[in-house]
């Protein structure tokens, strides 16, 4: 995988929900090798939503 992928704000929340069992491992798994390969891209409104999510 070579090309930048936007990460949308259900990846981040499936990566912290703990009662996700089959989806938080697949996201963790994807943000990791994002971050690892540097391809993640995300925007504010997504970090906004995120935000809001988690509080």
């Amino acid at each position: 995988m070579t090309a930048p992928v936007f990460v949308d704000t259900n990846i981040f929340v499936y990566a912290q929900q703990a009662n996700e069992q089959t989806k938080q491992p697949l996201a963790k798994e994807w943000l990791e090798r994002l971050w690892r390969d540097h391809l993640g891209r995300t925007s504010m409104q997504v970090l906004n939503e995120c935000y809001v999510t988690y509080t």
